[in-house]
């Protein structure tokens, strides 16, 4: 058996090479805000820019979006703490979420919300529905569920932060929100999505490098085995009976937490509000622009994004269980102390990719927040506001609410952060991919439907995540029951409704199959 290496420290080294590849990125993104800032002088394009962003920075930012900290960092953490059993929840379904999203919406989407100037998510429902109350419901429901998200990206981007530097959770977090203001607030959606993009391919050179270092580490898959079985038998498990079949646990302890895990990748990136989003701003494509498309996404999610559940079991192989000990980041720093381990040069690699999956995300969910506030709330409200005002207030609102997550990942910090992040994805996977997918391919769905869908899974989704985090609930089957539930409300609400207007039906249909 391989002896246990030391854990890495916080070295000068490593924090001079880490901060220049992140210094490079920042200065990179940075950049690009400012060359489009000429671009987002209107409210309508600082929301969805001119809708001409090609399929190559689209593919790779809608991968960063769906990946973000839970991928780059959280899987590793899953596989670290309960071992194989955590595959299920951390790699072996990632690919079958981003592919359904890409194949069924990406084109639909994006040349509905252009027909229609669409500005956000919940302006394409509404405008779908012709209800300016499904639109003011779904801004507050995707409000609501990516605030929850967005304090898991803040800790993984903090965690970056301090095992380079060892600094204060306040420090790495204060830092961590900082260098996101300054693209978003410059560059609008336009400055996000390249910034995003250019973060996409980084995340998956990244997370490539490391598997196959975490494998060499151990001496490949056979070595591993061997490893985890001399410390504990149940980490070579495919599911874990001796775990509580309630809480978290049930997601690596059951049948029914395991096969949740299906469905939870499959819904969430169609129900990811900061993923869809991407596609407002994209171009019309033809055959080859869409080829281009799926392969960008392929090759940033697919096998580099595997390897990172084998990483989080080879720092459990090689460290034992010595990370569930250091609070509060715990678990969650298998990956960057396995990259600290490589070397100088995969430790800059690493922490960069990290740090760019982390704020892709949050970038995307903050502007979308802001966003929803001031187009789908308070325009709503008061047509009749100033676009010049609505966009300070959308640059403003960035500013704020960009710390209200802060300050929760300050004084709160989830212990694991997949599982934290899960519970807002249930909610999001299981309302939208019924309101938005259901909207562009079922022509009897109704705004009532859609409106008993969100309220039924937004109150499902909050009352079950205490009731996960009280262990007396799992997660596994909080999935079902959103899903569920939300699919019934969905259906039977819209059956037992007025049709929509037919025109409006007729011309959305006839539309989207373009």
């Amino acid at each position: 058996m391989i002896k246990m290496i030391p854990l890495p420290e916080p070295n000068t080294a490593s924090a001079l090479w880490s901060a220049a590849g992140i210094a490079l990125l920042l200065i990179v993104c940075g950049y690009v805000g400012f060359l489009v800032k000429s671009k987002t002088t209107t409210f309508e394009n600082y929301l969805v820019g001119e809708r001409n962003i090609g399929p190559i920075i689209t593919g790779a930012a809608v991968a960063a979006g769906y990946l973000s900290g839970w991928a780059a960092l959280g899987m590793m953490g899953v596989t670290y703490t309960v071992g194989w059993s955590g595959m299920w929840f951390a790699g072996i379904w990632t690919i079958f979420g981003i592919v359904p999203c890409v194949l069924f919406v990406a084109r639909k989407f994006s040349y509905f919300s252009k027909r229609f100037n669409a500005q956000t998510v919940a302006d394409v429902l509404g405008i779908r529905f012709n209800s300016k109350t499904v639109q003011i419901t779904a801004g507050i429901v995707m409000i609501v569920l990516m605030f929850i998200y967005s304090i898991g990206q803040l800790k993984a981007a903090a965690a970056c932060w301090y095992a380079i530097t060892g600094f204060s959770p306040f420090i790495c977090l204060l830092l961590s929100i900082i260098v996101v203001i300054v693209y978003m607030v410059i560059g609008g959606y336009t400055g996000t999505q390249w910034a995003m993009g250019i973060q996409g391919f980084l995340i998956g050179a990244a997370c490539l490098a490391l598997g196959i270092w975490a494998l060499y580490l151990v001496g490949g898959m056979d070595g591993l085995s061997k490893l985890l079985t001399a410390q504990d038998t149940n980490l070579m498990a495919l599911i874990r009976p001796d775990l509580p079949q309630v809480g978290n646990t049930q997601l690596f302890s059951s049948m029914v937490g395991i096969t949740s895990t299906f469905f939870l990748f499959f819904t969430m990136a169609t129900g990811f509000p900061h993923v869809t989003a991407r596609f407002l701003g994209m171009r019309e494509l033809n055959k080859k622009d869409y080829v281009k498309l799926m392969l960008t996404v392929f090759l940033i999610a697919g096998i580099p994004i595997f390897l990172n559940a084998v990483s989080g079991l080879s720092a459990r192989a090689v460290w034992g269980d010595r990370l569930l000990h250091i609070a509060p980041w715990k678990a969650d720093l298998a990956a960057p102390f396995l990259a600290m381990s490589g070397g100088l040069p995969l430790t800059s690699l690493y922490i960069t990719g990290l740090f760019s999956a982390a704020l892709s995300s949050l970038a995307a969910m903050i502007l979308g927040i802001a966003g929803s506030v001031t187009r789908d709330v308070i325009q709503i409200i008061k047509p009749n506001a100033s676009p010049r005002a609505l966009l300070l207030l959308t640059r403003i609102l960035i500013v704020v609410v960009i710390f209200i997550p802060f300050y929760w990942t300050l004084v709160a910090p989830p212990p694991l952060l997949a599982a934290w992040m899960a519970q807002a994805a249930i909610g999001m996977g299981g309302i939208f991919i019924w309101v938005i997918a259901g909207s562009l391919y079922w022509k009897r769905a109704t705004a009532t439907g859609a409106i008993i869908c969100m309220i039924y899974g937004i109150i499902a989704v909050l009352i079950g995540s205490v009731l996960v985090s009280k262990n007396t609930l799992g997660m596994g089957t909080l999935m079902y029951i959103v899903l569920i539930g939300c699919g019934i409300c969905y259906i039977v609400g819209s059956l037992l409704t007025s049709p929509p207007p037919r025109e409006k039906v007729t011309e959305f249909f006839t539309l989207s199959k373009r």
